[in-house]
């Protein structure tokens, strides 16, 4: 008897896992499909046991007939606990324009398809009228178009928001949904609607407000890291025009990395053309890396005093011993206002790139540009530099040339030979500084505004510190083989970072093609002359040049005249070159940078991330544990049994969770971030004014002849056109008898047609 109950029970469990499979089956994005022959059409007196039942029974026969729908006309009577409202085709009623323009869509037509409802206080309804002949085309396979029909369920929200924050394009982002979806027919929204439910997002996340939204990010960061730094300056208006910020991490890099910096503002990021003026140095890898950043309404001196002094404020007063920048007057005057005692250097590259602009016109122009190129780059003292620019300049009548009189005057701060004395980590150019604004092109765009590129660029920051974590397992876990065996390249292969050691490697390598000779000695102290064949700039040609190496054996102290050591903080060739000849075994401690080592732990590894976190609150963390589980179970059922019983589990499991009287709480959770808004201040912050930039306006360039022919038939045309569209306008409304310019004077068209 026991068994017997027991297969009982048993086949009634099949048959409810198929009765269930069977009905998941007919559903598809929240519309059952009805086969035709078991098609009900909606008739008088029929009968629902609620209002949802009825809105989806009507929905389901609305998306299979071809059209929208919409509720309306609800009115209630306390009496009798009635509700009485209709649900029709969305394209009832009739269009009343709000503004002016004629030129409007509309999806109107009064259409007076709908049924009227009856809805009892107990929940149950019933149709009490039906009206079903429409006065418009129906198209059943373009019913996914139709509002009411459009519906995005949380996994899409989720994959859209996460996509947004990590900076991934819209467009990318629904294309990947339409490609899980195999098909744009099988996907109930569309692209706008993507873009529509992003911008609210965004809303919630950052606010409405561009400035304020800023201001209350820099608010929330400063309370999750007391480190975090801001400065906002506004004008006497309350509008925002500068704007400096700082995170704990790049404030506690600096004291490790901050002996040089790379600054440059040429870069614009965001839609009101605000420059992006980041600080940027070299950290144990050669990787760049950010030590703050502004946005700037102007770039005068006053402007940079502003944000140098504000960036010095955040770095507790301590200067960097270098900066580079590149030729503008304004930085040049700040730096020396508030970095009188830093190594000022002017960009080579930006320099040399002008040489077409300001030399082009000469009649030997080619010969002069080569010329200036092989003195600047291939001179090896200062005398021969100075030498050669006064023979260029006396040979072909240059002194009246006002901008290679300034070069010549400023020779001191952008030259090589005059600055390669000082430590400028190997940094010639704000390279750095270019390839850091190259970096956040992935990241940002014109149309970025302030909230978003703030968010952006924690994004960027955390990409950085990823492969700066990445660089460091792997100088911790595998290095580059020795080259020799000297004891020396093992002290530095033990020492330096895997990208830094294999600089080093290159000198050994190049220690090759290198000869030397012993010319003095005087006590302790050698002096040799290292003969190195050096490739030209154009590399057309080779030539030998003659190093000076001295070498003090007592005090263990060695120097090259090419300072490489001293520009870049890496022995040169020349050097390995008389060490070798002086079989040193060991290199002392001086010439090992500890900036460049892989053992120290830098004061920035402590600091922990601060930067907001998408959707990190407990609901989105539960969100993801279970979107995690339902991946690998779908990845479990791999057969069809399987599969039907997992989808059975799946429908029971939400009548139940649907169903909140069983769980005394709303169903609905959010997993948008809450709108946090906190300000540290009453006032309220205005969005910036749009920056103009430096030199002509695109709109004010001078047209062609051709271009102004055109512009003013275009202008003519259209004139024409907008009196026509009038005059058609006028005769219609009189022969209807419906003279509206007349009884509505102050009708106005927008009569601003494109051109």
């Amino acid at each position: 008897m026991e068994a017997s109950n027991s297969v009982e029970e048993t086949a009634n469990s099949v048959e409810n896992v198929a009765i269930s499979v069977e009905k998941a089956a007919n559903s598809v994005e929240g519309h059952t499909i009805l086969n035709p022959q078991d098609q009900k059409i909606p008739k008088d007196g029929m009968k629902f046991d609620s209002e949802e039942d009825l809105y989806n029974y009507f929905k389901t026969y609305a998306f299979q007939t071809g059209f929208g729908i919409r509720k309306s006309s609800t009115r209630t009577k306390d009496s009798c606990a009635k509700t009485y409202y209709s649900l029709g085709c969305a394209r009832g009623g009739v269009y009343v324009p709000k503004t002016s323009k004629p030129y409007k869509k509309t999806t109107k037509t009064n259409c007076k398809a709908k049924i009227s409802v009856i809805a009892y206080g107990d929940g149950r309804c019933i149709i009490s009228s039906v009206f079903l002949e429409h006065n418009h085309a129906l198209s059943p396979k373009k019913s996914r178009f139709q509002r009411s029909h459009k519906k995005m369920d949380s996994y899409a929200k989720r994959r859209l928001e996460l996509n947004d924050y990590a900076g991934i394009p819209l467009n990318k982002s629904f294309h990947s949904l339409v490609v899980e979806a195999k098909g744009y027919d099988n996907l109930p929204f569309g692209e706008t609607d993507c873009r529509s439910y992003i911008t609210k997002v965004r809303q919630l996340r950052l606010g409405l407000g561009d400035a304020e939204a800023l201001r209350n990010y820099f608010v929330r960061m400063q309370k999750r890291s007391s480190n975090f730094f801001y400065v906002i300056d506004m004008d006497d208006e309350g509008r925002m025009r500068n704007v400096f910020w700082a995170d704990a991490r790049s404030r506690a890099a600096y004291e490790s990395f901050g002996d040089v910096i790379s600054f440059d503002s040429t870069y614009l990021t965001n839609k009101y053309n605000m420059p992006f003026a980041p600080f940027v140095g070299v950290n144990h890898h050669g990787q760049s890396i950010l030590f703050g950043c502004g946005l700037l309404s102007r770039e005068d001196i006053e402007t940079y005093v502003w944000l140098f002094k504000s960036w010095l404020e955040c770095m507790h007063g301590r200067a960097p011993k270098a900066i580079i920048t590149d030729q503008c007057r304004s930085m040049q005057g700040a730096v020396a206002q508030v970095f009188p005692e830093s190594h000022h250097r002017l960009c080579l590259w930006h320099i040399m790139k002008k040489i077409p602009e300001k030399l082009s016109r000469l009649p030997q122009y080619k010969v002069i540009k080569k010329t200036l190129k092989t003195l600047v780059y291939e001179s090896t003292n200062t005398q021969e530099f100075e030498d050669g620019w006064c023979k260029l300049v006396e040979k072909y009548a240059l002194e009246k040339n006002e901008w290679l009189s300034s070069l010549f005057n400023e020779r001191m701060r952008w030259v090589p030979i005059y600055v390669k004395e000082n430590f400028w980590v190997g940094m010639s150019t704000t390279q750095r500084s270019e390839s850091m604004n190259a970096f956040f092109d992935a990241y940002v765009n014109s149309k970025t505004s302030l909230r978003q590129f703030v968010e952006q660029y924690d994004n960027a920051l955390k990409s950085k510190i990823e492969k700066e974590n990445k660089a460091d397992f792997e100088s911790l876990n595998c290095s580059y083989k020795l080259v020799t065996g000297f004891y020396f390249e093992r002290q530095f292969q033990e020492a330096y970072t895997n990208a830094i050691f294999k600089l080093f490697q290159d000198e050994l390598r190049g220690m090759l093609f290198c000869n030397s000779s012993l010319v003095k000695i005087d006590g302790a102290r050698y002096v040799f002359h290292v003969t190195d064949i050096v490739e030209g700039k154009h590399g057309d040609s080779k030539k030998r040049v003659v190093y000076i190496v001295s070498y003090d054996e007592t005090e263990c102290d060695i120097q090259c005249s090419c300072h490489l050591f001293e520009f870049r903080g890496i022995i040169c060739r020349h050097v390995v070159k008389i060490l070798i000849e002086k079989d040193v075994k060991e290199i002392h401690p001086r010439y090992i940078l500890s900036r460049w080592r892989k053992d120290v732990k830098h004061g920035h590894y402590l600091v922990i991330n601060c930067y907001e976190d998408l959707m990190s609150g407990e609901n989105a963390k539960q969100f993801d544990h279970l979107c995690s589980n339902f991946y690998e179970v779908a990845h479990i059922a791999n057969s069809h049994e399987k599969y039907q019983y997992l989808l059975s589990c799946v429908n029971m499991a939400k009548e139940k969770l649907n169903d909140d009287s069983i769980w005394g709480c709303s169903s609905n959770i959010n997993l948008v971030v809450e709108d946090v808004r906190v300000s540290d201040s009453t006032t309220k912050l205005l969005p910036p004014l749009q920056v103009r930039s430096k030199g002509r306006p695109p709109s004010k360039r001078k047209e062609s002849r051709l271009e102004q022919v055109i512009k003013k038939k275009t202008k003519k045309n259209v004139r024409e056109k907008t009196n026509n569209i009038q005059q058609d306008q006028m005769d219609s409304s009189r022969e209807h008898g419906a003279n509206s310019y007349n009884n509505e004077p102050n009708c106005q068209f927008d009569l601003n047609l494109p051109v």
